[in-house]
C-alpha cells in the first residue's frame, strides 16, 4: 500500500485493501438524522481516537480489550466501507493524529511493560517503537500532536518512576529529529491523568488536563514557551475536591483554545475558551453520572462554532451539544449504554462520532449533516443552571446563559 489517502480514489486497490485490512461491510441504522453503524463488533472498542482527512475519509485508532490489541480502522468515503487492521498489542488509552501526507500516527500504552509506544504509517508499512522512558509505570491517557516537519509530541501520565515511587504527574516526550526528549509538564501530583495536547498553527504546543488529587483538583492548561511549560489553573484553585475529568482540547483558526471537560463534583459537562485575555467557562449540560475513565469529544465547524460529544453513564446516553445563537442545543445520539470514550470530528458539513457500546462491546460510529439541526422529537424546554447568579470561575466571570435542551429522554 503506497498511500492511504489514495484509497479514496482508486477502486482497483480494493483487493489489496481486503488483504491488508479485511473488509467489514456495514449494516447501518438511521435514528432521526443520525446514521449509526458498527465498525468492529464485540471487541470492546474503547478509547477510540477519530480523525477525518482532507478527502473526507475517516481514521480511527482504538483498543480491542478482548484481545489486548491496538486496532486501526479506515473508512473509504468513495466505497462507504470500513477496513480494519491490527497494529500492535496494547493496554489501551490510544491517541491518533494525521500528518501532512494524511498518514496516521498513534500513541498508546504498551502491553505488559508499563511503557508507552508510538506507531505511524509511512506509506508502505506500520513503523512501531517503544519509547525509552525511565519510568516503571505509565497509565491512563496519552495524547499525540505533530509539530512542523511531522515531529511527534506525546503527553502521558507517569504513575511510578523507575524506583517505583508514585509520581502521578504529567510529562511529554518529543522527537527532536535524532532522539526522544522527555520533559515534565506539571510536577504537581495528580496532574495529567486526563490530558489532550494540540500544536497550533505556529507549532507551539498546548495541553489541557485535569488534576485529580483532592487537595489540588482542578482544570489546568499548559503552553510550551520554547524553554519550559507555562501552567495556568483555569478552574478549582483553592477549592479542594474540584475534580475535572475527560478534558479535550481543540484550537480554532485564530489559535484560540476550546476545551470540553467534566466537572465531577457538580456532575456537569463544561466548555472553556479564551477569546481574549481572560478565560471564560460555561455549563453545557448536566449528567446523571459521569463515566470513568471517560473522554469527551470537541470539534469546531467551519464558522468556529463548538460541538461537544459526551456520555452520561448514569442514563446510558451518548449526547452532542452545539451552540446556536449563544445557547447550547443538546441532542441524544445513541442509547442503551452506548457512548463511552467517544471522539468527535467535523469535515465540511458532516459531524462524526466514534464510541464504545458498553452493552454489546461494539465500536460504533454516528454521523449526520450539520447544515440544519435535526427536528425536535418531543418538545423544547429551557434549562437554567442551578448555580448562583454571580458565580465566578478562576479564569473570570462565569457566563450565565439559558440552554435549549431536546427533550428526548428514554421512555
Amino acid at each position: 500500500m503506497k498511500n492511504i489517502s489514495s484509497l479514496a480514489f482508486h477502486r482497483s486497490s480494493a483487493v489489496l485493501r481486503a488483504s491488508l485490512f479485511g473488509v467489514l461491510f456495514l449494516t447501518s441504522a438511521v435514528a432521526g438524522d443520525w446514521q449509526i453503524g458498527v465498525i468492529d463488533p464485540g471487541i470492546g472498542g474503547e478509547y477510540s481516537s477519530l480523525r477525518l482527512d482532507k478527502y473526507g475519509n475517516a481514521h480511527v485508532a482504538y483498543a480491542d480489550s478482548v484481545n489486548a490489541n491496538l486496532k486501526y480502522a479506515f473508512w473509504d468515503h468513495s466505497l462507504d466501507k470500513w477496513f480494519i487492521t491490527t497494529v500492535d498489542r496494547t493496554q489501551g488509552f490510544c491517541s491518533l493524529i494525521l500528518d501532512s501526507h494524511q498518514y496516521p500516527h498513534i500513541s498508546y500504552l504498551d502491553y505488559g511493560t508499563g511503557g508507552i509506544k508510538y506507531a505511524y504509517w509511512n506509506g508502505a508499512t506500520w513503523q512501531k517503537q517503544r519509547i525509552q522512558i525511565v519510568a516503571k509505570q505509565i497509565l491512563f491517557y496519552t495524547s499525540i500532536a505533530l509539530a512542523p516537519g511531522n515531529l511527534p509530541h506525546i503527553t502521558y501520565y507517569e504513575y511510578e518512576d523507575a524506583e517505583g515511587n508514585q509520581e502521578l504527574h504529567l510529562r511529554d516526550v518529543s522527537w527532536i529529529g535524532t532522539q526522544w526528549e522527555v520533559r515534565t509538564v506539571d510536577p504537581t501530583p495528580g496532574s495529567g491523568k486526563f490530558n489532550s495536547i494540540v500544536a497550533d498553527s505556529s507549532g507551539t504546543l498546548h495541553v489541557a488536563y485535569g488534576n485529580v488529587k483532592y487537595e489540588d483538583a482542578s482544570l489546568r492548561y499548559a503552553t510550551w514557551n520554547g524553554r519550559s511549560w507555562d501552567v495556568e489553573i483555569l478552574e478549582g484553585a483553592g477549592r479542594p475536591g474540584t475534580t475535572m475529568w475527560s478534558s479535550t482540547l481543540v484550537m480554532d483558526k485564530l489559535d484560540r483554545p476550546h476545551i470540553a471537560y467534566t466537572d465531577v463534583r457538580n456532575r456537569v459537562v463544561k466548555y472553556a475558551t479564551k477569546p481574549g485575555e481572560a478565560w471564560s467557562t460555561e455549563v453545557v449540560d448536566s449528567l446523571v453520572k459521569e463515566g470513568y475513565p471517560d473522554r469527551n469529544g470537541i470539534a469546531l465547524d467551519e464558522a468556529g462554532n463548538p460541538y461537544i460529544s459526551y456520555y452520561d453513564a448514569g442514563a446510558g446516553l451518548l449526547k452532542m451539544a452545539h451552540r446556536v445563537d449563544g445557547h447550547w442545543l443538546v441532542e441524544v445520539v445513541d442509547r442503551n449504554y452506548a457512548g463511552f470514550t467517544n471522539s468527535l470530528q467535523i469535515h465540511g458539513h458532516t459531524v462524526w462520532i466514534t464510541y464504545a457500546d458498553e452493552r454489546t462491546k461494539d465500536l460504533k460510529f454516528a454521523r449526520r449533516s450539520i447544515d440544519v439541526s435535526p427536528p425536535l422529537q418531543q418538545s423544547t424546554q429551557v434549562i437554567r443552571e442551578r448555580l448562583p447568579r454571580s458565580e465566578k470561575s478562576d479564569a473570570g466571570v462565569f457566563q450565565k446563559r439559558e440552554g435549549v435542551y431536546r427533550n428526548d429522554r428514554p421512555r
